[in-house]
C-alpha cells in the first residue's frame, strides 16, 4: 500500500493560496461594485474590471468567465451585506411593523451614507434575480409576521412586497440624483406602513422613533471602499 504524506509546509502553502485567491476575488467584486456605481451595469467589461482591480486580463478568467457571473457574484455580495446588517439590528424586535420600518429606513440611510453602494444596488436590482430574491425573502417573512399579528391588512403579499421594494429603490435613485431631504427615511417608512394598513398614529410613531443602537460587527461590507458619488442637495422639512 502506498501512503501519501502531506508536509506542514505544503499545508501552509495551500492555506496561503486559498487566502490569496479569496483576496483577489474580493478585489474583483469591489472593483465591479465601483464600476456598476459609476458607469452602470451594462458598461462593465472583463478587461476593464481586471485593470480596475489591478490584475492581469488572464487572471480574471480564473474567477469569472462572463459578465453575468460577475453580476451574480456582486448581487450576492451586496444582498448578503445588507441582510447581515438588518438581521443584526433587528434582533430582539418582535413587532413586524417595527421590523419593516427599520429595514426601509436603514436601506435609505445606507444609500445616503455610501453612494458607491447605493449606485451599485440601484443598478443591480433591475438586472439580478439574486439580490431581488434575498431582499424579497426577508421582507416577505416580516409581512407574513405582521399579518399574523393583525397589524398589516393587505390583500396580496407579493404586491405589497413589490410596492416596498420599488419605493425604496426609487428613494435611493432620487438621493443619488441629489433630491434628498432630511426626513426621507422616516417619511417613506410612514407612507409605506400606511399602505400596509397600519393605523396612522402607530405608523407615524414607529416610523419616527430612534433606530436601534447596536454596534455592527465588521463584515465583508467593510472591504467595500466608498466612492465620492454625486453631490446631493438637501431639501428642508
Amino acid at each position: 500500500m502506498t501512503s501519501s504524506i502531506t508536509s506542514p509546509n505544503s499545508e501552509i502553502q495551500l492555506t496561503r493560496g486559498h487566502k490569496k485567491k479569496a483576496r483577489t476575488r474580493q478585489a474583483l467584486i469591489e472593483a465591479a461594485i465601483h464600476i456598476y456605481s459609476e458607469k452602470g451595469v451594462s458598461e462593465l467589461q472583463l478587461n476593464g474590471l481586471a485593470e480596475r482591480a489591478g490584475v492581469s486580463n488572464g487572471t480574471i478568467y480564473n474567477y469569472f468567465k462572463t459578465r453575468d457571473e460577475v453580476l451574480h457574484a456582486v448581487g450576492i455580495e451586496l444582498a448578503d451585506q445588507f441582510s447581515q446588517r438588518i438581521t443584526h439590528v433587528s434582533q430582539g424586535i418582535e413587532n413586524a411593523v417595527e421590523r419593516v420600518a427599520v429595514g426601509i429606513r436603514m436601506f435609505i440611510l445606507q444609500g445616503r451614507s455610501d453612494p458607491t453602494w447605493a449606485g451599485a444596488v440601484a443598478g443591480l436590482f433591475q438586472h439580478d434575480q439574486t439580490i431581488q430574491s434575498i431582499v424579497a425573502n426577508n421582507l416577505l417573512n416580516d409581512l407574513v409576521l405582521g399579518i399574523k399579528q393583525g397589524q398589516f391588512h393587505i390583500k396580496n403579499k407579493l404586491v405589497a412586497m413589490g410596492l416596498i421594494a420599488s419605493a425604496t429603490i426609487g428613494a435611493i435613485s432620487a438621493i443619488l440624483e441629489g433630491l434628498d431631504q432630511a426626513d426621507y427615511d422616516s417619511s417613506l417608512a410612514e407612507m409605506l406602513l400606511l399602505a400596509l394598513g397600519v393605523r396612522a398614529e402607530q405608523a407615524s410613531q414607529i416610523a419616527n422613533q430612534a433606530l436601534p443602537e447596536k454596534k455592527l460587527e465588521p463584515g465583508p461590507e467593510s472591504n467595500v471602499k466608498r466612492g465620492r458619488g454625486r453631490p446631493r442637495k438637501t431639501i428642508g422639512r
